[in-house]
């Protein structure tokens, strides 16, 4: 019975220390995870800040990128670097320098983030495979190196390729800088003449009808006011001269005086014309015919009468008026 007492009590012992190691492992377990879980916290938290940081960031960089060109022609315009590239021995050599290191630089960091980011999640995930075994230290661990290693892999061999690749650019574009500077001079003066033909000319040739369309219009009216005044001109010396002024009214006494007295006769002769010729239907018509022949007649004849009257006497008048000898003003 003792020996089973020692046993219980050996048993006992080992559980304990075993639920005391658990209890200790999961507090250091939770003790790692407590400061990650505090940045995580405190990054949430902080999200508006980046936010703001972020926008800031990338209207510098668009600011910067923006102006980049207007900077570039105001460095390539330099009197002092032209004259630089002019007294430079070699300048396919400096093309192929100054272009290999900006490609190196662009894409050498460019290879640098991406091989890095792919660095590290490759040992991330690598470092998952023993991770129960080293307690989740092999995450990280396994994240940096792998992270490193990819950043500097990348960076140079992005750097090499946009070294090389650049530099044979650059070197093709300094022995080729009079062909390409040929070339850009013919394109511009084709766009200009292009430009010359649609635009200017269509607008000097609208501009030019215009004109013409509008002193046409100013010497129309001009001449057009000149006849005007030289008609009025015309008219007022007429109306002023004195002889016309007594052959209008010689014209027009004539006209009245005359046929006044061709109306009286041409109404006596055509009523009696109508009445005579009214005698013939008299028996017919019981004596009507006569009266109403005699209304016709010297209507007829009034008309008749006036008429030529008038116009005898308009004229005669008018000539009698105007054939003496001119007035005195």
């Amino acid at each position: 019975m003792a020996e089973g007492k020692v046993l219980v009590a050996t048993e006992a012992d080992l559980m304990g220390k075993l639920d005391k190691a658990e209890v200790e492992l999961f507090t250091f377990v939770n003790e790692l995870w407590e400061p990650f879980r505090k940045f995580m916290g405190a990054a949430w938290e902080a999200r508006g800040k980046l936010a703001h940081d972020a926008s800031t960031h990338a209207v510098l960089v668009y600011k910067a990128v923006a102006a980049m060109p207007h900077r570039s022609v105001k460095v390539i315009s330099d009197p002092k670097l032209a004259a630089f590239l002019a007294d430079t021995e070699d300048p396919e050599a400096l093309a192929f320098v100054v272009a290999g290191t900006g490609g190196s630089l662009c894409l050498g960091s460019t290879g640098a983030v991406v091989c890095g980011m792919a660095g590290s999640t490759a040992g991330a995930a690598a470092g998952a495979v023993p991770a129960l075994l080293t307690f989740g230290f092999s995450i990280p661990v396994f994240a940096t190196v792998g992270g490193t290693a990819g950043l500097l892999v990348g960076a140079v061999a992005g750097g090499s390729v946009g070294f090389v690749g650049s530099g044979i650019v650059g070197y093709g574009v300094a022995a080729r800088r009079r062909s390409i500077r040929r070339c850009i001079a013919i394109a511009e003066a084709r766009c200009q003449s292009a430009y010359d033909v649609v635009v200017v000319q269509p607008v000097n040739r609208i501009k030019a009808t215009k004109k013409a369309i509008a002193d046409k219009a100013d010497n129309t009216r001009k001449a057009a006011k000149a006849k005007s005044e030289a008609v009025a001109s015309n008219v007022k010396e007429i109306v002023a001269d004195r002889r016309v002024q007594v052959s209008a009214v010689s014209a027009g006494a004539g006209a009245a005086g005359l046929g006044t007295a061709g109306a009286a006769c041409g109404t006596i002769v055509g009523g009696a014309g109508g009445a005579i010729v009214g005698l013939v239907p008299a028996l017919f018509t019981f004596g009507l015919s006569i009266p109403i022949g005699a209304v016709i007649g010297g209507g007829a004849g009034l008309c008749t009468g006036a008429a030529a009257g008038a116009t005898v006497g308009f004229t005669g008048g008018g000539a009698a008026g105007g054939g003496g000898p001119p007035h005195p003003p």
